[in-house]
């Protein structure tokens, strides 16, 4: 994969070469009907036809002949196909021995030992792809200057539009999950192949690609293989630094860049972490213990006059801090000094496991005092200042009192706002020399940087104007590196995927504070920005949530710790955009207080990342109204009960067969329509409500309350298939003619349609037929509810082979043709006793009816 980007030092053990695995050349035929010529199948029409099909019905077996057909077609063939007489496939083919991999990969000792391992396990020749991309540039230069005759240049590019289409169609059938077998270089070699020529043809074509993109939009989710992610913990990447990765990156050649990047103490610092959590930065502040610049160091601290740093925060003012040097290190002072326009300064942004700061005591040692002084050279040549000031949270925000503290919370925007410089200082950074490195591995080294991971370098990083960042050998100023970054988005094709997610990461960080025309922060914009970050003290967060919203800090800090995110939230209808209505449907934990237990108690405990954002609702419509009850939104809703179940009848049938699962349920509408209902929490997400401990059907079988499902997006009971996010809520009275309804479970909601939809009905009309059998009688006589006795009752155990029986002889006198298809469809998957397992559900009572869709005007106060 020698045409992907690559770090300057590659991590050990360096990308290998792409076996050359083809059993045969490429016929030179037409791309679309390859597989139809080799006599595996015919994948044209949709392009789903190889994904709904079995693998082995679809591919030759075994792996090696998978492998080789897949290599043949989809990399010599695609390539054959858009080049045409350009491509010269022996220029891609090289002897084992003489392949040198990416440029940097080659000078490795791990390299050449990769290469002997290749060569004594087996393929004699490898894939070079070190010319594709003067390959594509001359591809798109010959498009570009060629005259378009009647709109052929669109039927070109439709054509490879399809070619790619039907490439990623064919991926997705050897994708991980499918295929745990099939070389994962091999499927991340087409994979970015495929999307370098999305790019390409987009380009050349002179595509609007938000616009008229025919090609496919998303490479890398071919992509989500364990040996990438198993090389990144290697690297000492963080797990939740991988699992934001995932989910923050979108394209093939940055998730490469980052496979290969080799970060601090490998397997060290984050042994801990967790996907949710990465503890290597989190600190414990009972346990702190500011650092010296040398583990041998012994020198004191130097303790700032705090009672002149409370004078002049009490003015309304801002510490600065003068470093007077002296003839020792110990004769090092600093005097507190008052900001003032003229006066120059570099406020210092850090990560305070890497030891700059002190929950004790604002009192630094001398040795880092140094270290400040002599980090503010390059700034004092910059301004031609030799008194160059400094601003630290550690030294310029009072520990004590708590008065003095809170002033200096109420103002943390300023000294950000008001500095010459932003210089951020990360170890991860100060050991990598920054003189070598291209712009776009300086980005991504900051962007994964832990500085990137904590709460408060967030607001840090959004304000100044200049943010710099220190590295071994220089500091290095984000803007005028971004901007190197824009030109190679503009001149290199071959790095315009991972330019383009260093653009995105950019604007996620500085949009805050620096918007485009056009551009208003909501809370959709923080909550994305959150996802991954940590604090040490929660109670900060609501802190730096109204700074970045531009609320009112003063109120958020007057009144209990605990209570500070419900003023926050309190607050938020003066927000831009206000507070959305999708914010019911973030997981996590929620406020506890009435009229509050709609708002989440953390955005950075959304669950999960990728799954845990803001979902969207109405766009037109995505307002909430804060009431003194709740918030109250316009909604569509679904009026759910559970569904009666015979007198007498079995509570717990389950020994018959496996018992249902409990946070999951199916309901049913008019003439045959079925919905599936799953709970979305994991279980250490729980709301603090009354049913924070209850199932999903343990919730919907309170027989004293009724209950609605409130949907994030409306959707048609037409048979076609639609998902949601829902809100399971329970009715509470009004409030002035609204509804007031109680939150109770986040789920998930969809449409059961096709075999699945034909399966139910027909196992639900089944179940009505023994309404009237004489077994229904049988129990009805019984009388007996409650499930302690029906265990030990006689009559019960009598009667439970009989009821098996009826219900695989009601499963096995099916005589329709439809339904008869869809079971034997389900047979092949092995599951055979579906329809008579649900003829037992729907005969007891075991799911839900529900009646018609309120429509999305629907209002609601939501508590």
């Amino acid at each position: 994969m020698e045409h992907l980007p690559y770090p300057k030092d590659v991590a050990s053990p360096g990308p290998g070469p792409v076996p050359f695995v083809c059993k045969e050349n490429y016929d030179g035929g037409p791309f679309l009907t390859y597989p139809t010529r080799m006599k595996v199948s015919n994948p044209l029409g949709n392009g789903t036809e190889i994904v709904n099909t079995d693998i082995n019905q679809v591919f030759p077996q075994p792996i090696a002949t998978l492998e080789g057909f897949i290599q043949t077609w989809l990399f010599f063939g695609l390539l054959g196909e858009i080049f045409g007489d350009l491509f010269k496939p022996s220029q891609f083919v090289l002897p084992a021995a003489s392949t040198h991999g990416s440029q940097t990969a080659s000078k490795t000792d791990q390299l050449i030992s990769r290469l002997k391992a290749w060569m004594t396990l087996g393929p004699q020749k490898v894939i070079d792809t070190s010319q594709l991309v003067s390959v594509v540039e001359k591809w798109m230069n010959r498009i570009e200057v060629s005259k378009d005759l009647g709109g052929e240049k669109r039927t070109q590019y439709e054509h490879v539009a399809a070619c790619l289409h039907l490439t990623s169609t064919a991926l997705q059938a050897v994708r991980p999950s499918v295929r745990s077998d099939f070389n994962p270089w091999i499927r991340l070699s087409i994979a970015s192949i495929g999307e370098l020529l999305t790019q390409a043809a987009n380009s050349a074509y002179d595509i609007d690609f938000g616009k008229d993109n025919r090609c496919p939009g998303n490479w890398r989710h071919l992509c989500e293989q364990p040996q990438i992610f198993d090389q990144m913990k290697a690297n000492g990447l963080c797990p939740s630094e991988i699992d934001r990765i995932r989910s923050s990156f979108l394209t093939v050649q940055t998730l490469n860049f980052l496979t290969w990047l080799k970060k601090e103490a490998p397997g060290m610092r984050h042994q801990h972490c967790t996907e949710r959590m990465c503890r290597a930065n989190h600190n414990n502040l009972g346990q702190y213990i500011a650092k010296h610049r040398h583990n041998t160091c012994q020198c004191t601290n130097f303790v700032v006059d705090v009672p002149e740093t409370i004078r002049i925060l009490s003015q309304g003012s801002l510490p600065l801090l003068r470093i007077v040097p002296g003839s020792t290190l110990n004769d090092i002072h600093v005097d507190v000094v008052e900001a003032s326009p003229s006066l120059k300064y570099v406020a210092l942004s850090h990560v305070w496991a890497d030891g700059l700061g002190n929950p004790y005591s604002n009192s630094l040692p001398k040795c880092q005092l140094q270290l400040m002084y002599e980090l503010a050279r390059p700034f004092s040549e910059m301004e031609d200042d030799k008194d160059m000031l400094f601003w630290i949270d550690t030294l310029c925000c009072p520990v004590e009192p708590p008065e003095a503290k809170t002033m200096a919370l109420n103002q943390m925007k300023v000294p950000y706002t008001g500095a010459s410089h932003v210089l951020v200082l990360d170890s991860s950074l100060r050991g990598v020399e920054s003189s070598a490195l291209d712009p776009t591995e300086i980005c991504l080294r900051i962007f994964t940087s832990g500085w990137m991971r904590r709460l408060w370098t967030l607001q840090e990083g959004a304000l100044p104007h200049k943010l710099w960042f220190q590295f071994k050998d220089s500091v290095v100023e984000l803007r005028q590196t971004w901007l190197k970054v824009i030109e190679i988005y503009s001149t290199e094709i071959g790095r315009r995927w991972l330019a383009q997610d260093i653009t995105v990461l950019h604007r996620g960080l500085r949009h805050f504070f620096h918007p485009e025309e056009g551009d208003f922060v909501g809370v959709e914009s923080v909550d994305h920005a959150l996802q991954y970050r940590s604090v040490s003290v929660a109670s900060d967060e609501p802190l730096l949530i109204g700074g970045l919203l531009n609320l009112d800090i003063a109120y958020i800090l007057h009144g209990p710790e605990e209570s500070r995110m419900q003023r926050l939230w309190s607050l938020m209808p003066s927000a831009p955009k206000g507070i959305p209505k999708n914010i019911l449907f973030n997981r996590g934990s929620r406020l506890r207080q009435p009229g509050f237990r709609w708002a989440p108690a953390s955005l950075l405990s959304s669950a999960g990342g990728r799954d845990g954002r803001l979902r969207s609702t109405d766009i037109h419509d995505n307002s909430g109204s804060l009431t003194p009850a709740g918030l109250q939104v316009r909604l569509a809703a679904i009026p759910l009960k559970m569904a009666s179940a015979p007198k007498g009848s079995p509570k717990n049938p389950w020994n018959m067969f496996s018992k249902a699962d409990e946070n999951t349920i199916l309901c049913r509408y008019g003439d045959g329509v079925w919905l599936q209902i799953w709970e979305k929490y994991n279980h250490a997400e729980k709301v603090d409500h009354d049913h924070d401990r209850a199932s999903l059907r343990g919730i919907l079988r309170s027989t004293s309350q009724s209950y609605k499902l409130l949907l994030a997006t409306a959707f048609k009971l037409d048979g076609s298939h639609e998902t949601s996010d829902g809100l399971l809520v329970h009715d509470d009275g009004d409030l002035d003619g609204v509804p007031k309804v109680i939150s109770d479970m986040i789920v998930g909601v969809g449409t059961k349609q096709g075999i699945w939809g034909t399966l139910l009905e027909a196992a639900y009309r089944a179940s009505r037929t023994l309404l009237d059998d004489d077994i229904t009688t049988q129990y009805t006589d019984l009388a007996v509810e409650d499930e302690q006795v029906q265990k030990v009752h006689p009559g019960y155990a009598k009667l439970e082979p009989i009821l098996a029986q009826k219900l695989f002889d009601l499963a096995e006198g099916i005589k329709d043709p439809q339904v008869l298809a869809a079971i034997q469809a389900l047979n092949n998957r092995g599951t055979n006793t579906f329809v008579p397992v649900f003829t037992a559900s729907a005969y007891l009572g075991c799911y839900c009816d529900f009646g018609l869709m309120l429509p999305k005007s629907s209002e609601w106060c939501v508590d």
